[in-house]
Formats: structure tokens, C-alpha cells, sequence
């Protein structure tokens, strides 16, 4: 008989984003979850993929929990949509979303301050943080870590963000919602044909060691990630985690756990591997022979080849497979033979346009 995996995870085709639907088998059935929804362009793949879950007696599809990692467009964009479509019928166990605790008037259309308004609407199958009674999702402090799950659930261990990082949200929370909406539209506005990309180095060590600034982005330092396992497989989901915060989350699990790197299945590595969220002392940490970059290059021209180098070369032990749900010439040159045979990682790209790729990670 075939042993199912344990954890499934499909990286649907985001454009720039994230949309992220997990499966895992428990009991006879299979606990589901979706993390972000990618902009608004993702919304024709994602419902696709929506469509294929099986409806329960009732007519509704049932996904166990909904994440929203934090508010920037690429990872919220489709969620309206998703939320309206009749003929999926979604309902959710719960649905993990950041928000002040009283919202700023006037009304607003901005996604981050919509969704918010509609999941405390009371809207019936739209729970909010019940988790987390009502409160927001966050860890205990920085370097703590809340672990969650029930008898045959998949764990999750919450390792951003942590209290100080919602803290400095909040205050400027309109300013946010409204820079993202800009940063955006100046994005697109500016968007033409991409200059082509340089080949890569043969020495990789060399560009990993470059130097670059960590990420400090308010939306980003708010982000909700954690380790998921299930069934003795395991995932890393960073979404757009800033390394002031996953860093001594991680280090902490280190202690608590009492190893001195954390052998994880798979990453899902933070903001679409840019160089300032993928560091030397994060993956120093880390133990994966899988690193997932979701990104069609599109906006901020991610995955950088700082942070890419940076996987490729703290990688110990078995090959590295770097998975990427587009196939764009910016991610095709790292499978370059030539690269390859000098750093023994593999690539896996899609089987064809709009279809994304699918981990699965074996249990033990």
C-alpha cells in the first residue's frame, strides 16, 4: 500500500507573492491549510486549485486554517475575492490574521483594513485568531515561540512575530496599508520589458559573503511564521519574516530542543529569497535539503543571488533542491549545468505554465 505523505505542500503559481495550500493525513481524513493568497493576479490558478478540495454534505469546502501572514498586497491581494466566491463555499476552523485591536476611521478599502472589518463581522464560518482567543498571533517575546496542535494535528510552532514587532505596527498602521497600496502601484507603474540577468558566478562563496542590510519593513517584521511538523515531516514557513525576529526565535527552539541546528524538511524561504531576509546566521542554523522560492521576479526582482548563493553554500550533507513555482530566465539560471556539478544542488521548476510545484515531505 502507498504510504500518503505527511505534509503536502503546493506552491501555487503567486506571480510575486505567496499562496500556499498544505496537507496533511489525519485519522481518515486530511487536515488542510491555506497560507496567504497571493495579489490579485494569483486569483484565476488559486481558484483552480480551490475548486479540486471535496465539498462536505453541506455543499462547503472546509479548509482547517486560513493564515494571512501580514498585509502586503502579494500575500493578501486575492483574499477578497476568495472570501466572495459563492460556488467555492469556503468555510474555515479559524483564520489567523493581525489587526489593531480598534481599527482607524474613516471606513477603507485597503485589503489589510477590509479583511480585518469582515473577520470581525461575525460572519458565520469566519472565525478570527480562535487559536488565540481573540488576540493576536504572535509569540511571547523575542526568541519565544508558542507551540500549538492537538492528538494526530500537525504542530505549529509560532516564531514570528514577536509582541515588540506588532507594537511598532500598530501606531502606523493606516500609514502602512496606504504605503503598500503606493509602493504598489509605483511598482507597476514602472514595470517594462526586465534587463537580462548576468550569468552566475562559479564561486558562490564569494557572493554570499557580500554584506547587505536585514530587512526592517514594518509589514514585513509582522509577518506570521512558523515551523510546521506532522508525522515526523517537517516545513519551515518564514512567509516575509525579518531576520531581528526569526533568528532568535530559531536559536531559542534550538536551546528548547537542545540541538545545535534544526534539521527541517523543507524552507519556505522569507520574502521571496531576497538577500535581507535570507542570512548567514539563519541558515547556519538550519538543516534542509529543500528550499522553496516562490516568485516569478516580477516588482522587486526577487530571488536575489546573494541569498540564493547563501542556501547553496550552507547547505552540509545530502544535495540541496532548490524548488521554484515559476519558470522565468532569472530562475533558470540555477540550473545551469555548470553550477550544478561545481555545487551539487538539483532544480525543480513547473511542469508548465500556471500549475506551480508540489513538495511532499515523507514521514517517519
Amino acid at each position: 500500500m502507498r504510504t500518503r505523505p505527511a505534509i503536502t505542500l503546493d506552491v501555487l503559481p503567486a506571480s510575486y507573492g505567496d499562496a500556499l495550500l498544505l496537507r496533511c493525513p489525519v485519522g481518515r481524513g486530511t487536515w488542510t491549510m491555506l497560507m496567504d493568497t497571493g495579489p490579485d493576479e494569483t486569483w484565476p490558478a488559486l481558484r483552480r486549485r480551490l475548486l479540486l478540495l471535496p465539498k462536505r454534505r453541506d455543499g462547503t469546502r472546509w479548509i482547517d486554517l486560513l493564515v494571512i501572514s501580514h498585509i502586503d498586497h502579494d500575500h493578501i491581494g486575492s483574499v477578497a475575492k476568495m472570501l466572495d466566491d459563492r460556488e467555492l463555499a469556503l468555510t474555515f476552523g479559524d483564520v489567523w490574521f493581525n489587526a489593531p485591536p480598534n481599527l482607524p476611521r474613516p471606513r477603507s478599502a485597503v485589503e489589510g483594513a477590509a479583511l480585518a472589518r469582515l473577520l470581525g463581522s461575525g460572519r458565520p464560518g469566519l472565525p478570527w485568531n480562535r487559536a488565540w482567543s481573540g488576540q493576536p498571533v504572535v509569540t511571547p517575546a523575542i526568541g519565544g515561540g508558542v507551540q500549538m496542535g492537538g492528538k494526530g494535528l500537525p504542530t505549529l510552532t509560532v516564531l514570528s512575530p514577536s509582541p515588540d514587532r506588532l507594537t511598532r505596527l500598530w501606531p502606523a498602521w493606516a500609514t502602512e496599508l496606504a504605503k503598500v497600496a503606493r509602493r504598489e502601484a509605483e511598482a507597476a507603474a514602472k514595470a517594462g520589458p526586465p534587463a537580462p540577468d548576468a550569468a552566475l558566478p562559479q564561486d558562490l562563496a564569494t557572493l554570499a559573503a557580500r554584506r547587505s542590510a536585514n530587512d526592517a519593513s514594518l509589514p514585513n517584521g509582522s509577518s506570521i511564521a512558523f515551523l510546521l511538523e506532522h508525522r515526523g515531516a517537517s516545513v519551515l514557513l518564514a512567509a516575509d519574516a525579518v531576520p531581528g525576529t526569526l533568528e532568535p526565535a530559531l536559536r531559542a527552539l534550538l536551546d528548547r530542543r537542545g540541538v545545535a541546528r534544526l534539521a527541517v524538511d523543507a524552507v519556505k524561504l522569507s520574502h521571496h529569497a531576497s538577500r535581507a531576509n535570507v542570512t548567514a546566521a539563519l541558515l547556519a542554523m538550519l538543516d534542509s535539503p529543500n528550499a522553496i522560492v516562490s516568485t516569478d521576479n516580477k516588482q522587486f526582482r526577487h530571488p536575489d543571488d546573494e541569498a540564493l548563493a547563501r542556501v547553496i553554500t550552507a547547505r552540509s550533507g545530502q544535495p540541496l533542491t532548490l524548488w521554484f513555482n515559476h519558470d522565468t530566465p532569472r530562475n533558470r539560471r540555477w540550473d545551469a549545468a555548470d553550477l550544478k556539478a561545481a555545487h551539487g544542488h538539483r532544480t525543480v521548476y513547473p511542469a508548465g505554465p500556471g500549475v506551480g510545484v508540489t513538495v511532499s515531505l515523507a514521514g517517519r
